[in-house]
């Protein structure tokens, strides 16, 4: 009995002392200031299974055109744009051959199409990229011509070919078409397919279409909200589950070795720093979808709009059109560095969590007025024909304030000397620059 009490008085002091040592180590370990993060929501779990955005999804091109004898129609649905380039890809060609012109008159006349379609980039596109995300099978008759670009691809029916246009080049790439056009042609017959009309104005562009008269466009709402840091996390680090924090900033600031994240408390922005892999055969437009593709469908349809130098933009769309906002919601930009040693390349995403969550149902509509007098007004007030590079419809984020509501209203969207603007915006910083 005296030992047995002699033994039990030994285990609480041993006990105790254990106690004091294992408090030591929580409170005088330096992962109390620099705690990994390893926590898992049940929501991005979740999200972790989703499937990753297919290349040819993420790099559609923006509308197509539907042109018959002397009707010609545009469409921006995503499911029309998605089965006719599947179409066209299972269609054989022969080699393309390159031709170049003297003038925009000249390129014009080339491309001038009575029966087909045609499928526009906002911005310059490597048909080598497009080749390998669509899987097209396309080669040149000439080796040199294998760094072509385009902005607009044309099938047409009366000739049976496929036709690849570079307008700031003035460059036409032409194929012969060896297979049957008909599963092309009977995906235009589909009766959900939203259509409007559009002309060609060559006294303002002479190879862009655009509505002739104002359209109705729906406007939309939604509840907004933002979406774990993990999605980001896990989509662009490369060992997301062994990450640490820094919590002396403000800012929420996530890192492992080279690679690191902050996000902003009050706006939500996302800044991603990391490095690539040490490439020879560095491309833009693949790298970045890299970081791209691991989003899945958390954030909707994500695809891409534009590029500069070695900076690409991915845009959220919705009803087959871009977002544009203030704050870089619905945005995705890739930016590269030079190549240093190794071949290795800084890179740099900025985005945002904040995103369209659930519909608020209304049938509100806004009329978008015609493209033709868009450009009218921007050369009216001294636009310079040679920085306007693009024109289209996009949708405006506009949050409501103290609601979580976000409206999102159809505008013209100008990209000019580079840069994306909305068209009333740049029509009066031109007009106040004149004055």
């Amino acid at each position: 009995m005296k030992y047995s009490r002699y033994i039990l008085w030994i285990g609480l002091a041993f006990m105790i002392v254990l106690s004091f040592y294992l408090s030591y180590l929580i409170w005088a370990s330096p992962a109390n200031k620099d705690q990994s993060l390893t926590e898992e929501t049940e929501e991005s779990q979740t999200e972790d299974q989703e499937e990753i955005i297919a290349a040819s999804e993420v790099f559609l091109p923006l509308k197509t055109v539907y042109l018959n004898d002397d009707e010609a129609q545009a469409s921006n649905t995503e499911s029309l744009l998605e089965e006719l380039q599947t179409n066209i890809a299972r269609s054989t060609f022969n080699s393309l051959d390159v031709q170049s012109y003297d003038s925009n008159e000249e390129l014009a006349q080339q491309m001038e199409l009575s029966n087909g379609i045609e499928m526009d980039y906002a911005t310059l596109f490597p048909l080598e990229s497009y080749d390998e995300y669509f899987n097209m099978g396309l080669s040149f008759e000439e080796s040199e011509d294998e760094n072509f670009s385009f902005q607009i691809v044309q099938v047409d029916f009366e000739n049976d070919q496929i036709r690849f246009i570079n307008k700031r080049d003035r460059l036409l790439a032409t194929a012969d078409i060896q297979s049957s056009l008909s599963d092309i042609q009977e995906a235009l017959q589909d009766d959900s397919i939203d259509w409007y009309d559009v002309v060609k104005d060559e006294r303002f562009d002479y190879f862009t279409y655009f509505n002739e008269d104002p359209v109705e466009l729906r406007k939309f709402s939604y509840i907004a909200s933002s979406r774990p840091y993990t999605v980001f996390r896990d989509a662009f680090f490369t060992n997301p589950e062994n990450l640490r924090s820094n919590e002396d900033t403000e800012d929420l600031n996530i890192y492992d070795g080279s690679e690191s994240m902050s996000i902003g408390p009050d706006d939500q922005r996302v800044d991603f720093q990391g490095a690539t892999s040490e490439e020879e055969n560095f491309d833009k437009y693949t790298d970045s979808y890299q970081y791209i593709r691991r989003l899945g469908t958390s954030y909707g349809s994500i695809r891409f709009l534009d590029s500069l130098q070695n900076t690409v933009d991915y845009h959220i769309f919705v009803e087959g059109f871009p977002v544009f906002s203030d704050n870089d919601e619905g945005k995705f930009s890739v930016e590269f560095s030079g190549a240093g040693q190794d071949n290795q390349r800084s890179v740099e995403i900025q985005a945002n969590l904040n995103m369209i969550r659930v519909p608020i149902p209304s049938d509100s509509e806004v009329e978008v007025p015609s493209g033709r007098t868009v450009l009218q007004d921007l050369y009216y007030v001294g636009a310079d024909p040679d920085e306007l590079t693009s024109l289209v419809v996009g949708y405006h984020w506009e949050d409501i304030e103290d609601t979580g509501v976000v409206d999102l209203e159809p505008k013209w969207y100008v990209q000019y000397d580079g840069t994306w603007y909305n068209s009333e915006d740049l029509t009066q910083q031109l007009q106040e620059s004149e004055g």
